[in-house]
């Protein structure tokens, strides 16, 4: 009998996320801990990227608070992968009641306007959580663009989890269509926009006064087809749940496509620094977004 790598790596999966169910969301917090130890001291998983990122972004911090906040980022990256295991086995009340959006108006607004919505978020706080919830509480399937995983068993797993409660999933890749095809209709498309863009077509905008590439996609579509941008920005409290935050991104009155999709993309880069100003720990800084 051949060794199935997948099937192998999606039981040992499977044990884990069987082994947190049973932890309880209670004591997941030192499950989380105890990973950032492993990750951060023995494993020493992807450090110096972030060390290096949060040198750049905040020069002027010292070496010990580098250090305090690159821990802490390992300590809630862990809590953001544990409590997204959770949401299967969440009821719809619980769900909606684990983010508290501060101003669900602005995406009610936008979508009532029956121009389609892009909802942008990024590897920040929990945006698993924030897209089901917002979801379920609108009682509206979010279209949520993601990334397949290398193992494919592992992203089915994915993938029903964030349809759990009626969301739907859009890969990444060869779906393109369906992205436009779902803004067209009217609906909204959840899309984490914190990748770092391709080297050379990308588009160039500044992050913490640093230059980085940025995807031009969603812009483009929804300058196409004159749709909404509302960035949801949902960042864990100190009593582990969550707040939301909304805020609209205008479409430029200009009809340079270029200079309209730069303008947009610099947009978000900034309401995502300004959250990640505040809550430096929560961004996915393992993410090497200043590669080039």
């Amino acid at each position: 009998m051949l060794f199935d790598k997948n099937k192998f790596e999606f039981s040992v999966f499977s044990f884990f996320v069987r082994l947190v169910h049973k932890i309880g969301t209670q004591k997941i917090k030192y499950l989380a801990k105890i990973l950032a130890f492993i990750f951060y001291y023995v494993l020493r998983l992807r450090l110096k990227v972030v060390k290096k990122n949060l040198a750049i972004a905040f020069p002027y911090f010292d070496k010990e608070k580098i250090n305090k906040i690159a821990f802490s980022n390992y300590y809630n990256i862990a809590l953001t992968f544990l409590d997204a295991m959770f949401i299967p086995k969440m009821t719809k009340e619980e769900l909606i009641n684990s983010v508290n959006i501060i101003n669900n108006e602005v995406l009610i607004d936008a979508y009532n306007q029956k121009k389609g919505v892009f909802l942008l978020t990024a590897h920040f706080g929990n945006w698993e959580i924030g897209a089901a919830s917002v979801g379920a509480r609108m009682n509206i399937p979010i279209n949520v663009l993601a990334k397949p995983q290398r193992n494919k068993l592992v992203s089915n797993w994915m993938d029903k989890m964030r349809s759990s409660f009626g969301n739907k999933v859009i890969l990444l890749g060869a779906n393109v269509k369906e992205i436009y095809k779902a803004i067209y209709n009217k609906e909204i498309v959840g899309v984490v926009g914190d990748q770092r863009g391709p080297k050379e077509n990308g588009v160039r905008v500044n992050l913490f006064g640093h230059s980085t590439s940025t995807y031009p996609g969603t812009a483009a579509i929804a300058i196409k087809l004159k749709a909404k941008l509302i960035t949801a920005m949902v960042y864990r409290k100190n009593d582990f749940k969550y707040d939301c935050v909304f805020e609209e991104i205008k479409l430029p009155e200009t009809e340079d496509i270029d200079v309209a999709i730069k303008e947009i993309n610099q947009k978000y880069m900034n309401i995502l620094e300004k959250f990640v100003t505040l809550y430096p720990e929560q961004w996915f800084w393992m993410h090497n977004i200043w590669k080039y």
